[in-house]
């Protein structure tokens, strides 16, 4: 039977899913769910995906997870909301021919600090939360000595889903129950992360500095949502540039007006590394945090090293004087004697 659940997290926030019930699953026998198929959307930008659960899906793993979301125990034995204490989330690139995209699988340690929860029962303790970790092989997790990393080849087995902000995820549906888990089965350690899409401002937002919003997915956002992408010729605008650090928000912005939200990762390298007052190219994960309808905007780009920055080399002198060399070239007079 399939069971829909929704539930609010604050004015017009919403969240939809299904969740299985048995344990016991013949995975093996079950086809991969694209992560197009999967991320389906309906033209207000809400979740168009019909499949049902359990499925399960493949994909690359894009970056290691603590540098995304922190996983250190923080059990709260009272109420407090939305603290989440420890978190944890994989974001996989499609690799099955024809797809594209990739999903976000998320967990969270205080599901008991929601509001519609509001009792830490539901929460995991830290012993729980650690022990959840080492049943998926993920960094912190009980157990663990090679953690899953970025670049690595993985299933995902998933029981329950949930879309928010945007996107259809998967997760436990705020339930620790067993019946709620989902698992990730490691294929390939080291397979290789996908050479990121080049793109600009262009590819992502109109000349008004609107986000271009395709409800077939075929362009625009949402067609890189949750993948790997390098943007080209951007910087730091001058209002948000001095937020540089771990952890921090910042705008983007190229030569036509165009901007886009950047979130630097947790990786110590963003407290090491000075910020890039230039033009430069830089690798991240596009995402979508867009809470109200129509889910067709909030986009943005997930940053996890300082190292994903390229500065855009200026042009060397010869190929500046060069127009002009050209030029006094053709005007010099020909002839002989």
């Amino acid at each position: 039977m399939r069971v829909r659940v929704v539930a609010a997290i604050g004015a017009g926030i919403f969240m939809c899913g299904w969740g299985g019930h048995a344990l016991a699953q013949d995975w093996a026998s079950m086809p991969y769910t694209l992560h197009s198929t999967y991320q389906a959307v309906n033209s207000d930008g809400s979740s168009a995906y019909a499949g049902g659960f359990p499925m399960r899906m493949r994909g690359i793993v894009l970056a290691n997870t603590e540098d995304w979301l922190d996983p250190t125990p923080g059990y709260t034995p009272t109420y407090q909301p939305f603290v989440m204490g420890g978190q944890a989330e994989l974001i996989i690139q499609s690799i099955e021919p024809g797809d594209f995209g990739g999903t976000f699988a998320w967990m969270g340690q205080n599901y008991g600090n929601l509001p519609f929860k509001g009792d830490p029962i539901f929460s995991y303790t830290n012993a729980e939360w650690t022990a959840e970790l080492g049943r998926l092989g993920l960094f912190g997790g009980d157990g663990v000595t090679r953690p899953i990393r970025a670049g690595d080849l993985i299933e995902v087995r998933a029981r329950t889903g949930l879309f928010y902000a945007g996107k259809m995820n998967v997760n436990e549906a705020h339930d620790k129950s067993p019946s709620r888990d989902f698992e990730v089965v490691l294929l390939q350690a080291n397979y290789g992360l996908p050479a990121p899409a080049p793109l600009t401002l262009s590819d992502l937002k109109d000349a008004t500095d609107q986000f271009i919003f395709n409800a077939s997915r075929a362009t625009g956002a949402e067609h890189y949502q949750g993948t790997l992408v390098e943007l080209r010729n951007v910087r730091f605008s001058a209002a948000t540039i001095g937020n540089w650090g771990v952890n921090k928000n910042l705008i983007l912005e190229d030569d036509t007006g165009r901007t886009l939200p950047v979130r630097l990762g947790l990786n110590p390298s963003f407290a090491t590394t000075p910020v890039i007052d230039d033009l430069f190219h830089v690798v991240g994960i596009l995402d979508q945090a867009d809470s109200t309808l129509p889910h067709d905007s909030g986009y943005r780009l997930l940053v996890m090293n300082a190292a994903d920055f390229t500065i855009v080399p200026e042009p060397s002198a010869s190929l500046v004087f060069l127009p002009v060399l050209l030029m006094l070239l053709r005007r010099r007079p020909r002839g002989g004697a």
